[in-house]
């Protein structure tokens, strides 16, 4: 089984998810930044932008205050 990235958004549960999926949604902005993330044969959990510290991400989306916490990723695959 290919190794997958765990990420855990403001201390949610967390969700499985492949790297190149992680990859597109980081380059459009659907991930925040201190989004914590996991995988096999890590010591601990280390912030997502340490990860795609080379990658260029998109501007961030407006925040709509009023739905803060109804935020939604896509499904893993």
């Amino acid at each position: 089984m290919k190794n997958r990235e765990h990420l855990r958004v403001h201390a949610g549960p967390t969700t499985p998810y492949e790297k190149a999926q992680l990859e597109e949604m980081w380059k459009v902005g659907q991930i925040p930044t201190d989004t914590l993330y996991w995988h096999e044969g890590m010591a601990q959990w280390a912030v997502i932008s340490d990860l795609f510290a080379n990658t260029k991400m998109a501007p961030p989306l407006p925040m709509d205050v009023g739905n803060a916490d109804s935020m939604t990723f896509p499904a893993a695959s």
